[in-house]
C-alpha cells in the first residue's frame, strides 16, 4: 500500500538525489510526504511521514542544530530530505553521525530539483498501490462472500484464504480448539525463507470467537495478504454469530424436550422416537444425567461460565460426534448423556479442559445412577442435583461425583425434601449429646463424630482431640449412656453415624433454619 525509501531512491525522479547516512532504515515504509521550511514543532509530524525541508534557521540555532535529527527519530519518520543550496550549504557532519546512529535515512536534495518533482515522484507510486490495494480489497471481498455463501461455512473462508494469499490457514477458537486447518504450515527454511506469522482475532459484538492465523514465508509476505486476512477474520466473525443463532434454536428445542421430560409429560412411543431422531439423541440404550455447577456467586459472571461451559461441551462432542440433551437453569446445567463409557470419558475430559480454561471457577460435576429408560430422567436428574447439594460435606469429593460414591449419603437421598424427616433421623439419638455438650461445656457431640472417621481407633482419636485416653474413655461412657447405643455393636454405630450426617445435611440443605 506504499513504499520504501529503498524503492523511492529507485524512482527516475530520484536519482539525482543522494543518500548520505542512515542506510539502517532503508526499507522504512513512506506513509505520506511532508514539506516543511520552518520546522519548529517535530511533535505535529506522524509515523511514516517523509520529511522534505530546506533547513531554515537550523545554522544560526545551536540547540535546534544539535535536536533536529533526534527529534525526528522520535517521531519515526521514514526518512528526512534536506534540500541544499539555500539556507544550508551543505549538510553538517553532526547530522550525518546522528542519523547513522539512529537509521533514519538523511537524503540530499541538489537546487536545481524542484520540491514539486520530489513530491510527485513519491506521492504517485503510493497513490496508486492504494488505488490497487482497493480494487484487490474488493475483489478478495467477492471471493470471500462467494465462500461464505457457499455453505461450506468457516472451513470454506478458511480455504478461500489460504487460495488467496498461497499461505497456510489455521483457524482456533476461543477455547482453544483448531477448527480448521488449510494449506501447509512445514515451509522448508532452506527454500521459503524464514516463516511469518499473522493472527487476527475474530470478535463481533465485543465478544470474541477466536483467531485465525495466515503463515506464508516473509520474503513472499504482501501488505494485501493482510487485507485478505482482515476481510476472511470480518466473515468468520458474521459466520459464528450465524452459528451461535442457530445453537441457540438447538438448545431452546433440546431445553423444551429435557423440561417435559423432567416434568413428567406422558409421550407416546412414536412421540418420543421422532423427537430423538429430530435432536440426534439415542433412545435406545442406558441414559444419564450430569448435573453441572460452577463456585461462583454473581449471577453475570455465572451466567457467562455457563455459556462458556455450554460451548465447551458442544465443542467435546462435535469432535467426537457424541450426542446429548440439555437444560439450562439459572444456577446449574442439565446434562442427559447416553451412560457408557465414551459418555464418562468425554465428561472427564470437559473437566480437565475447564480447569485450563478457568482455574479460577471450581467446577462440580454430579452424575445420576443409570436409566434404562429415557422418560426416567426426571427421578435421575434429583439424584444428580442431590448429589451437588452434599457436594461439601463429602471428604475429598471428585470433580467429578457419582450418585453411588456419595459416601453413604446417597440412603438419606429419600429425606432431603424435608427438614422434618431429617430432624427425625438424628435429633432422638444426638440431642441428648447437643443438650449436655451445651450445659455442661463439654464435646461429646464432637468426640462422637472423630471417633467415628476414626473407625472406633481409640488411640487415633485421642490424637485427633489432643485428649488423654482416659479422657476419651470416660466421654464414649457417657455418650452410650445418653443416646442408649453401644459402640461396640456395628449397628448402632451405623445409625449414629447416619444421624450425624443427617444433621450435617440438614444444616447444608436448610441452613436458615438450622
Amino acid at each position: 500500500m506504499t513504499i520504501t525509501i529503498r524503492e523511492a531512491l529507485q524512482l527516475p525522479d530520484m536519482v539525482q538525489t543522494r543518500l548520505i547516512a542512515g542506510a539502517g532504515g532503508l526499507d522504512n515504509p513512506i506513509r505520506w510526504v511532508t514539506i516543511v521550511e520552518v520546522l519548529e514543532d517535530a511533535t505535529r509530524l506522524q509515523e511514516g511521514e517523509f520529511l522534505i525541508t530546506t533547513g531554515f534557521g537550523l545554522a544560526e540555532n545551536t540547540e535546534r542544530l544539535a535536536s533536529f535529527i533526534p527529534s525526528l527519530a522520535s517521531q519515526k519518520l521514514s526518512g528526512v530530505a534536506i534540500h541544499t543550496g539555500f539556507y544550508l550549504r551543505e549538510i553538517p557532519t553532526a547530522f550525518i553521525e546522528m542519523a547513522d546512529r539512529l537509521q533514519l535515512p538523511l537524503i540530499e536534495i541538489p537546487a536545481e530539483i524542484n520540491f514539486s518533482t520530489i513530491t510527485k515522484a513519491i506521492l504517485q507510486p503510493i497513490i496508486n498501490r492504494q488505488f490497487e490495494t482497493l480494487a484487490y480489497s474488493q475483489a478478495i471481498h467477492n471471493r470471500m462472500i462467494d465462500a461464505a455463501l457457499s455453505k461450506g461455512g468457516l472451513a470454506a473462508i478458511a480455504a478461500e484464504l489460504a487460495t488467496l494469499t498461497s499461505g497456510a490457514v489455521t483457524l482456533v477458537d476461543a477455547l482453544g480448539f483448531e477448527v480448521t486447518q488449510h494449506g501447509s504450515t512445514d515451509l522448508d527454511n532452506s527454500s521459503a525463507g524464514v516463516k511469518s506469522a499473522h493472527s487476527t482475532p475474530i470478535r463481533a459484538n465485543r465478544e470474541h470467537f477466536g483467531t485465525l492465523t495466515l503463515v506464508k514465508s516473509q520474503e513472499a509476505w504482501k501488505d494485501l495478504d493482510d487485507v485478505a486476512l482482515q476481510h476472511a477474520s470480518t466473515l468468520c466473525a458474521l459466520e459464528y454469530v450465524k452459528e451461535r443463532a442457530v445453537s441457540a434454536t438447538e438448545w431452546r428445542l433440546k431445553g423444551d424436550f429435557v423440561e417435559e421430560l423432567l416434568n413428567g409429560k406422558q409421550m407416546s412411543p412414536s412421540e418420543l422416537e421422532s423427537r430423538c431422531r429430530m435432536l440426534g439423541y439415542p433412545l435406545t440404550g442406558d441414559h444419564l444425567v450430569v448435573a453441572l455447577k460452577v463456585d461462583v456467586k454473581d449471577d453475570a459472571i455465572l451466567y457467562e461460565l455457563h455459556q462458556s461451559a455450554i460451548l465447551l461441551m458442544r465443542r467435546l462432542c462435535d469432535r467426537q460426534q457424541r450426542s446429548y440433551l440439555l437444560r439450562e437453569r439459572p444456577h446449574y446445567l442439565l446434562f442427559v448423556f447416553p451412560d457408557n463409557r465414551s459418555s464418562l470419558q468425554l465428561i472427564e475430559l470437559f473437566a480437565q479442559r475447564w480447569e485450563q480454561l478457568h482455574k479460577d471457577f471450581s467446577l462440580h460435576l454430579a452424575l445420576s445412577n443409570s436409566r434404562m429408560q429415557l422418560e426416567d430422567v426426571a427421578s435421575a436428574s434429583e439424584e444428580a442435583l442431590f448429589a451437588l447439594q452434599a457436594y461439601p460435606l463429602l471428604a475429598s469429593a471428585p470433580t467429578m461425583l457419582r450418585y453411588r460414591d456419595m459416601q453413604g449419603y446417597q440412603f438419606l437421598f429419600p429425606y432431603h425434601r424435608s427438614q422434618e424427616a431429617l430432624l427425625e433421623l438424628w435429633k432422638p439419638l444426638l440431642a441428648p449429646l447437643i443438650g449436655y455438650d451445651k450445659k455442661h461445656n463439654q464435646q461429646l457431640l464432637e468426640t462422637l463424630d472423630v471417633y467415628l472417621q476414626q473407625n472406633g481407633n481409640g488411640l487415633q482419636t485421642s490424637q485427633a482431640l489432643y485428649i488423654h485416653r482416659h479422657t476419651l474413655k470416660y466421654r464414649l461412657t457417657q455418650i452410650e449412656e445418653k443416646t442408649g447405643y453401644r459402640l461396640e455393636d456395628a449397628h448402632q454405630r451405623w445409625q449414629l453415624q447416619l444421624a450425624l450426617m443427617a444433621r450435617r445435611l440438614q444444616k447444608q440443605l436448610y441452613p436458615s433454619q438450622a
